[in-house]
């Protein structure tokens, strides 16, 4: 074996690997939904340092009638009622005596003002895939550099075929 086919081989385990680790990690993210589990890409550093911004949270939903038993700390997964339509990821603090969810983030120094009700309870965090939702974070932002690089960069890991040397075959290494 020649120091050249042997750098290939290298290079080429890499694009394995890294489409392995790539696909695996967008499998992981995608596959909780099929079983009713909700998944989003965190926006914003308020449960910093245990969520990153640009985590993947999959919440697994809870029955109405467990939403009581859930401990204080469980990181739940609520449409925020502050901003109708987004959703909100935060530690639960308590209930109020009407059954609402009191919310923190763990990078905040106060309480969330708006209490919780719990039918908008969307589950409790179960998994959390570290930075897979960056691209959509930096689509939001406006930093369109960063997607352009990373879909480039992915063309190429893709798309990228050795050629092979005239009269070579594989088998002859």
């Amino acid at each position: 074996m020649t120091a050249r086919s042997g750098g290939l081989d290298a290079l080429l385990a890499l694009r394995r690997a890294v489409v392995t680790a790539t696909t695996g990690l967008i499998v992981a993210s995608v596959t909780p939904v099929v079983f009713g589990w909700t998944t989003t890409v965190v926006v914003s550093g308020s449960m910093a340092p245990a969520v990153a911004t640009g985590d993947v949270v999959a919440a697994a939903p809870v029955p109405p009638a467990d939403v009581r038993r859930l401990p204080a700390g469980t990181v739940v997964l609520v449409e925020d009622p502050t901003r109708p339509g987004t959703l909100l990821l935060h530690r639960l603090v308590r209930f109020t005596a009407d059954g609402k969810l009191i919310t923190k983030g763990d990078a905040n120094t106060v309480a969330d003002s708006a209490p919780v009700p719990a039918e908008n309870l969307r589950g409790r965090a179960r998994l959390r895939i570290p930075a897979l939702g960056l691209p959509v974070v930096w689509l939001q932002q406006g930093t369109y550099a960063p997607v352009v690089a990373l879909g480039m960069l992915s063309a190429i890991v893709l798309c990228w075929r050795p050629r092979q040397r005239h009269g070579a075959t594989r088998d002859a290494r």
